[in-house]
Order: structure tokens, then C-alpha cells, then sequence
């Protein structure tokens, strides 16, 4: 396995076979190089010969991890402290000192309860009036170009940001990412990954009901049953686009025989992300005329935040089934 380190501090770890080949951090999105593994060290023994033998390798060769990123940090938090263990073992990962795991629950629901999650759930709370504008035909017959700037800006930052989410949840995190720490969440290149990668995959799933509705303005069978396919695919589908970093994780071959493999599961998944839909939806109903309660818009990122961690940590236990690194 080959360890390095992108610019933004992120810890990366890939196959040998994948030296040379140009990739994106899963963090903050920049390009980057593998690089060449290092040269096997000598080492002396008894008879004082030297010998070319190869240090033993830190990682076990029977752990599957996602050919891309997977952090290995120095265990300073609790998740990168549970995150060594599962890589290397129990013994291997450092005593963490005052360290309570909470119930899973609990852990799931206060995800973005962190600096960066509620700076970015009251970031996001200007994002829903722009999104029930756009669901409407009025919005789209107005003249200019100011109200289709900010909803492409907001909802590519939007997306942007649980995409960096849904990645650090794969890779062991228990609260809300902090993609300020090593580039600007803004900068054009980490923009135009998210607008080539996981906006196609949205798009391609949610834009024919939105423009059905929109041409149609009104609900009937038809995009009824286009939603129930597009809520049970969706799930799979951010996952796969999220870790192969490219919209053609949305093939639908792909994506079918991903849920084939984790019937079960996957079925308690697409429940649950019902669940926290239909919430989101209702917040999304109350922060809009008539009733205009700002006061839910944060509620409404806050859950859209938990239900990204929710995949995320779908991923992480069930990715040797999913069998994708093969």
C-alpha cells in the first residue's frame, strides 16, 4: 500500500497498483498524483550480511479499503481513534484517554453539531426560499439572470458540501466535515468536480419530476411513481457517484446489482431516508408561503446533514458486500 498526504492535510492511502494515476482528494477535491512506492530498505542481519529484505507492512492485506482515500490520521479524535482499529486492529490503534462512544442513534442525530455543521445549516438556510422559487414556472419566465445565479451558485455549494460530508462519514466521521481547513469551499475547481460528478446524478434522478411538475403544476400518478423509483435508486446512486467520483456511478446496471448485494439492508436505508425525506419536505412546505416560518429552514438542512451521514455510514459497514474496490 502506498501512504501520502494531499495539501489539505488529508491523509490518503492506495493499492500499490495504483501509482502514477491522477485522482481527486475526497476532502477537498483538489488534483493530485500517486505517488511511486518507496524502495524496499535494507536491513543487517546476524552474520552481518546484507540482505534485501522488505520492512513489514503496518496494514493488513485482508482489510478492504476504498482505492482513493482512506485516512489514516493521528488518532487526535474519537472517530479517527475507531477508525485505526477497524484498519489495524485494537491493539494497534492508541489508548484515547476520556474518550464515551455514544449510542448510534444519539451519534447519528448530532452530526452537524459542530462549528463547521452550524455555520454551514445557517449558511444553507438561505438556500430553501431559492429552491420552492425554482419549482415554480414564474421563476423560470423572469426576465434576468440574478434569481438562476443564486440557485446554481447555493445548490453547487449545497451539494458540494455533502458530497465532502458523505465522504468523511465512509471514512469514519462522526461530526459534520470542515472543508475550510485545507481549501476554499468556493474555489472554481472544487465547484466544477461537484457540477461534473454528483449535479449530472441529481439532475438526471429529480430534474424530469421537476419539470414535469413544473410544466404539468400539478401532482398525478405519473410523477408519483417517477419519485417512488427516483426515492429508492437515489440512496445507491450518491453513494456509487460519491466513491467512483464520477457520474457514471449512476449507471443503473451498476447501481441494481449494488442493492441486489445488500437487499436487506438497503431496504432499512431507503426507510429510513423516507423518514427524514418526508421531513425534510414538510419543513420545506412551512418555511414557504403561506405559512413563511424561517425558523424551520436550519431544521431543514440540519436533517438533509443527517440523512448525507446516514449514507455515509451505510457505506462504511457494508462496503466489503458492496464489493466495489475489486
Amino acid at each position: 500500500m502506498i501512504r501520502f498526504e494531499c495539501q489539505c492535510g488529508a491523509k490518503l492511502q492506495v493499492s500499490e497498483a495504483q501509482a502514477g494515476k491522477a485522482g481527486r482528494c475526497p476532502r477537498c477535491k483538489n488534483k493530485l498524483t500517486v505517488p511511486q512506492p518507496p524502495e524496499p530498505e535494507l536491513r543487517l542481519v546476524r552474520d552481518e550480511t546484507t540482505v534485501e529484505t522488505p520492512i513489514p507492512s503496518m496494514l493488513l492485506d485482508d482489510v478492504p479499503v476504498r482505492p482513493q482515500a482512506v485516512r489514516l490520521g493521528k488518532y487526535n479524535d474519537p472517530h479517527e481513534h475507531q477508525h485505526a482499529q477497524e484498519l489495524l486492529g485494537p491493539e494497534s490503534a492508541p489508548e484515547t484517554a476520556g474518550v464515551h462512544k455514544l449510542p448510534w442513534l444519539i451519534d447519528i442525530m448530532l452530526y452537524p453539531v459542530n462549528i463547521s455543521g452550524i455555520i454551514h445549516v445557517l449558511i444553507f438556510s438561505l438556500a430553501p426560499p431559492v429552491w420552492a422559487q425554482a419549482a415554480t414556472r414564474r421563476f423560470w419566465m423572469s426576465p434576468g439572470i440574478g434569481g438562476l445565479f443564486w440557485l446554481v451558485l447555493l445548490t453547487l455549494y449545497f451539494l458540494h458540501y455533502l458530497a465532502a460530508c458523505l465522504s468523511d462519514s465512509a471514512e469514519g466521521g462522526t461530526r459534520a466535515a470542515d472543508i475550510n481547513s485545507g481549501s476554499s469551499p468556493l474555489s472554481v475547481d472544487a465547484l466544477l468536480s461537484t457540477f461534473t460528478t454528483v449535479f449530472p446524478a441529481v439532475a438526471l434522478i429529480w430534474g424530469p419530476a421537476l419539470a414535469y411538475y413544473v410544466v404539468r403544476a400539478r401532482v398525478d400518478w405519473i410523477l408519483l411513481i417517477w419519485i417512488g423509483a427516483a426515492g429508492f435508486m437515489f440512496p445507491m446512486v450518491a453513494i456509487s457517484v460519491n466513491y467512483f467520483d464520477s457520474c457514471c456511478g449512476a449507471n443503473p446496471i451498476l447501481v441494481l446489482s449494488s442493492i441486489l448485494s445488500v437487499p436487506g439492508p438497503y431496504g432499512g436505508l431507503v426507510v429510513c431516508t423516507l423518514i427524514l425525506t418526508g421531513l425534510a419536505g414538510l419543513l420545506m412546505y412551512l418555511s414557504g408561503p403561506p405559512y413563511r416560518m424561517w425558523i424551520v429552514r436550519p431544521l431543514l438542512i440540519y436533517v438533509l446533514l443527517v440523512q448525507t451521514h446516514l449514507l455515509g455510514r451505510f457505506y462504511r459497514q457494508y462496503r466489503e458486500r458492496l464489493n466495489w474496490g475489486a
